[in-house]
C-alpha cells in the first residue's frame, strides 16, 4: 500500500490537528501494510513540517508505530493551561514542551500503555482528564471523543463540530484531494 492509504489513515484520525482545530492527534499504523513505511513517514514528516505540523514516534515495534501529530503553538497553549500544568507537574513532567513529549514517550515505553495524561496532549479539557483519572474512567456524563465529567452541553457542541469537520476533511480526501492541500498552514 502507498501514500493514498497513508493519507486516508492520517486524515481520518488526525484531521482536527491537520486543520489546526486541536493541538494533537495519535495515529496507529500497522507498518507491514505499507511497502516502505519508514520512507513514507520520513517524506511526509518534511511536508507536514512546512505546514507547522510535527510528528513524534511515541512507540514503535516491528509491526506497529504510534505517531503523535501535533502543532507546537497549540500544544504549548493547551499544556500551559493552569489545570493541565498542575496535572502534569504532579506527574513529574518538565515545563518544556519537547521535554514533556519525550517524558510522555518514556512513560509509555516503560509501561507499555499510554498514560491517561496523554489526553492533555490531545487537547482534551484538563477537568475531564482529571475526572477520568480520579474516577478511573467511570461515572462520566457522556462519552464521545473523550469521557466527559464537566460541561456536558458545551462538550456535545464540540463533539458535533469535531464530527462535522472530520467528515468534511475525509470526504475531500476520498474525492481526490491530498492531505497536504487540506492541512492548514502554520498560523
Amino acid at each position: 500500500m502507498g501514500k493514498r492509504i497513508f493519507e486516508h489513515i492520517v486524515g481520518c484520525h488526525a484531521a482536527l490537528t491537520l486543520l489546526g482545530v486541536k493541538p494533537g492527534s495519535l495515529v496507529s499504523f500497522k507498518k507491514s501494510d505499507f511497502d516502505d513505511f519508514d520512507f513514507l513517514l520520513s517524506s511526509y514528516r518534511r511536508c507536514f513540517a512546512r505546514k507547522g505540523i510535527s510528528l513524534c514516534v511515541l512507540s514503535e515495534n516491528k509491526e506497529y508505530a504510534h505517531i503523535f501529530f501535533y502543532r507546537k503553538p497549540l500544544l504549548e497553549k493547551a499544556l500551559k493551561n493552569e489545570n493541565a500544568r498542575k496535572i502534569l507537574l504532579s506527574l513529574g513532567y518538565p515545563q518544556n514542551i519537547l521535554l514533556s513529549i519525550d517524558y510522555l514517550k518514556r512513560k509509555y515505553c516503560a509501561r507499555g500503555v499510554f498514560p491517561h495524561e496523554i489526553d492533555l496532549f490531545l487537547g482534551y479539557p484538563p477537568e475531564d482528564v482529571k475526572g477520568f483519572i480520579d474516577n478511573k474512567g467511570c461515572n462520566f456524563l457522556i462519552c464521545g471523543y473523550w469521557k466527559v465529567y464537566v460541561n456536558e452541553k458545551e462538550t456535545k457542541e464540540v463533539f458535533d463540530k469535531y464530527t462535522s469537520r472530520t467528515r468534511e476533511f475525509c470526504d475531500k480526501l476520498s474525492n481526490g484531494a491530498s492531505i497536504l492541500e487540506l492541512s492548514a498552514k502554520a498560523g
